[in-house]
């Protein structure tokens, strides 16, 4: 009977709703009747075939390119074993025809960086025999190659940028184009055959031009698609490289410096800003790292290498960014994603990353306390906390909850927040009990100013979430669930630290306390009560957040 069933139901029209009926703003049927057209169809056969002969014409090339001199035995065609290997710059132009039309498949990427490096390197950074076996009876050809340099080069950074952004415009989304592009920065900042100190000062001053013009290329790319999370994170891999400018020295063998703390450098994980204030131990999540630890050195970005000639390790010397430096970088950055939500509020990169910078706008701040003299423990951390909490919750999240109540977006980070400006009471503050409790009254404080706005906000909202009578479910149109959902958020913040901090002469068990708390956890309860008439879906959550309560 249930096959039955589903056979008759395969058999029906399905109707969908208008607004599926359309796909990244095209109309579907409209979409599949053009590709069904017999000039439209012809001519995706022919670009299908042009495709494929290319495809061909790469892979034949470069199998001839790293062809082992003792496989021209088994060639059926005597002038095809005795030609000459194709030059590299064949397989670059092939890589480059083919990347235009479809910047996607990860493998012409991977042949195009392969290229570079033959061409850039000498062949001892080229393979490594015990991977590769089939490369060391081709070693000695390679050698003979005209134009194969014997010293370590730099690649053209403006073509390969150039390339990746011609790519970009295609599709803003392609993962390969934009790791190609952060291969192609990182490349050319760390291997440069200037051999004098002031041209070398002279090469990472051009790096930094083009860095700061790629924050500019971010810029304009997010100004057509601002949650394109893609050129988010782009962004954020190029200002840990100008981050990281400087610390490139002269090593030798026996210095500290291993491969894999190079290789953090340029990871994107922004291990340059040193040290938390909270802790004084270095915090590796700056910023989520976009590399793997081995990617840089495994695909020739950063590589300590004696090139088989001496002890020592070649790398550029540069000065470091100045602290004015580093600030007005975040302090730009800040700035940005500031005009990206008042832009958009439904924009979860630009929060994200915004949740990022929060601490280091905290540290820069402290810092410019401590150059005015001023002596900073912990207590003072905690209040500046505080103070950047409030400024985040007045100027950000009031105007986009109050503007979209029912997007999410800033809600989850309105939850950030509050879990981040909570204070953090152990061994890192050794003070009195009045101090612990100033700290978080100013912290209750800012959480009772929250609840006063959001009782206003769900007066507002309860009004568009009542038709006839009856409460509209989440289907429906109701828009005050995420109202309901940071009240609640807040006021469990609130009855947890009211329970955490110690009270003089037993306050927890007067009737004023008593009073309070119960108050708070009445009107917790009562926004799980109209959560569970609202999100029908969430039921178990909503019984879940009850007894946790309890």
């Amino acid at each position: 009977k249930y096959l039955v069933y589903l056979l008759r139901c395969s058999q029906k029209t399905l109707v969908r709703p208008q607004n599926q009926l359309t796909m990244h703003g095209q109309n579907r049927s409209e979409y599949k009747s053009r590709l069904l057209h017999p000039e439209t169809a012809a001519n995706l056969a022919a670009k299908a075939q042009q495709w494929n002969s290319l495809s061909h014409e790469l892979l034949t090339q470069r199998r001839r390119l790293f062809r082992p001199p003792s496989a021209n035995v088994n060639r059926v065609s005597d002038d095809d074993a005795a030609s000459p290997p194709p030059s590299a710059e064949i397989l670059l132009t092939l890589t480059e025809k083919m990347l235009t039309v479809n910047p996607d498949p990860s493998h012409l990427w991977n042949i195009r960086r392969e290229m570079l490096l033959y061409l850039t390197q000498t062949t001892s950074l080229l393979y490594d025999a015990q991977r590769n076996p089939i490369i060391v009876e081709a070693k000695a050809q390679m050698e003979e190659i005209p134009g194969l340099e014997t010293s370590l080069n730099s690649i053209d950074i403006s073509q390969e940028l150039k390339l990746t952004a011609h790519c970009l415009q295609r599709n803003p989304k392609s993962y390969s184009t934009w790791y190609h592009r952060k291969w192609s920065l990182v490349y050319f900042i760390t291997h440069s055959p200037i051999t004098f100190t002031k041209e070398k000062q002279e090469h990472i001053g051009k790096a930094k031009s083009i860095l700061q013009s790629e924050l500019e290329l971010c810029a304009q790319f997010l100004q057509m698609d601002e949650r394109n999370f893609h050129c988010w994170n782009y962004r954020r891999f190029v200002v840990g490289v100008l981050g990281s400018l400087g610390r490139l020295v002269l090593y030798r063998e026996d210095d500290k410096m291993s491969q894999a703390d190079l290789n953090s450098l340029f990871d994107g994980s922004w291990m340059w800003l040193g040290k938390t204030e909270n802790e004084g131990e270095v915090n590796e999540d700056w910023m989520g790292a976009q590399l793997a630890r081995g990617a840089c050195s495994a695909f020739g970005m950063v590589q300590i290498s004696n090139h088989g000639r001496s002890n020592k390790v070649e790398f550029q010397v540069s000065s470091s960014l100045s602290q004015m430096e580093l600030q007005e970088l975040i302090d730009a950055e800040w700035n940005f994603t500031t005009s990206k939500i008042e832009d958009n509020f439904s924009n979860g990169s630009a929060f994200h990353y915004r949740s990022k910078l929060l601490p280091l706008v905290l540290k820069f701040r402290l810092a410019a306390a401590r150059e005015r003299g001023r002596d900073i423990n912990y207590e003072d951390v905690c209040f500046e906390t505080l103070k950047l909490a409030r400024e985040e919750w007045n100027s950000i999240i009031l105007n986009a909850i109050f503007t979209e109540p029912d997007d999410q977006t800033p809600w989850w980070y309105h939850r950030f927040i509050v879990s981040w400006a909570k204070p953090q009471f152990g061994s890192n503050m050794n003070s009195e009990d009045e101090v612990r409790e100033g700290v978080a009254e100013e912290y209750e404080g800012l959480l009772y100013d929250m609840t006063d706005s959001l009782r206003e906000l769900l007066e507002v909202e309860k009004e568009n979430s009542v038709e006839g009578g009856k409460v509209k479910v989440e289907s429906q149109g109701a828009k005050c669930k995420w109202t309901y959902l940071g009240l609640h958020m807040v006021l469990s913040s609130l009855i947890e630290s009211k329970n955490s901090l110690p009270c003089e002469n037993d306050c927890k068990g007067n009737d004023e306390y008593k009073a309070d708390v119960s108050s708070l956890r009445d009107e917790a309860e009562a926004c799980l009560k109209e959560l569970r008439a609202i999100d029908l879906n969430r039921l178990e959550r909503y019984e879940m957040l009850s007894r946790v309560a309890l």
